[in-house]
């Protein structure tokens, strides 16, 4: 049995849904399914029946909530504990965001402990406490006692500085390989809103998706902060700028009054 399966158990339990459960604590709905099963054959018990209006819990599952509950309480007052004993404040983000964000967190203290991770498991690991603050542009729908910070982010369409485009000239564009990435999809869906031809160059990291836009014929779409910070880059006026959401979740007032501050600062 491994910790994440009692949240996994009382999702289930909570919803009666699968679906509903993968989607809250950001697994795929088969690892869900995997989980349930191997926690199941492990106990030799069958906790819920699948039925179409949902699952139906069984006898066996209303015994081990009884258990679930206590180790889910009993989890929590672990982690509050051992973290009221710490003053290292554990934040997560994703490869873009944490460029952009945590230098400021950097300078503020030295009791930030700075993480970068993919999107669903930075949200895992938010939800099972590892992290304290996460910034995120994937939104949550928070617990009660979670903090939502949001904040705007301008995006624009930005170029090598050297390049000098011809009207004509349709450049190609570079996005994330990562198809949870949400610029690479508001890239797409303004491609096909302004009716431009796809030529896409897909990348795996930011750092060379910058590298090929600053030395190659090609555009992007990236936060306007970044722009700033790149002298290899230059805006594109001609094209129109997108809003993106930027989300913080944290769990008390202090991390709260922090994203407020780094949000409002950098």
């Amino acid at each position: 049995m491994e910790i994440n399966d009692i949240a996994i158990f009382m999702e289930l339990y909570r919803n009666r849904s699968i679906t509903k459960t993968a989607e809250l604590l950001h697994y795929t709905q088969s690892n869900v399914s995997t989980r349930l099963m191997k926690l199941e054959k492990e106990l030799h018990g069958t906790f819920f029946l699948r039925t179409r209006s949902g699952l139906k819990i069984l006898p066996d599952g209303e015994r081990f909530y009884q258990y679930a509950v206590v180790m889910e309480d009993t989890l929590k007052n672990l982690y509050q504990e051992f973290q009221s004993e710490s003053q290292e404040i554990r934040v997560g983000s994703t490869q873009l965001l944490s460029r952009l964000y945590f230098p400021w967190l950097y300078e503020k203290s030295s009791h930030f402990t700075m993480h970068t991770d993919a999107v669903k498991k930075l949200n895992r690991n938010f939800n099972s406490q590892i992290y304290d603050i996460i910034i995120t542009h994937m939104a949550q729908s928070p617990e009660t006692g979670i903090y939502q910070i949001q904040y705007p982010e301008v995006l624009l369409w930005t170029a090598s500085s050297s390049l000098e485009m011809n009207p004509d000239e349709v450049l190609p564009v570079i996005v994330s390989r990562d198809k949870l990435c949400p610029l690479r999809h508001l890239t797409l869906q303004a491609l096909r809103q302004g009716k431009s031809e796809l030529s896409l160059i897909e990348v795996d990291t930011l750092d060379l998706l910058i590298t090929l836009l600053s030395s190659n014929r090609a555009i992007a779409l990236l936060p306007e902060k970044l722009i700033k910070q790149e002298r290899r880059l230059k805006v594109l006026p001609s094209l129109s700028p997108v809003t993106l959401p930027v989300y913080g979740y944290c769990r008390n007032k202090t991390e709260a009054d922090i994203l407020n501050q780094l949000f409002q600062k950098t």
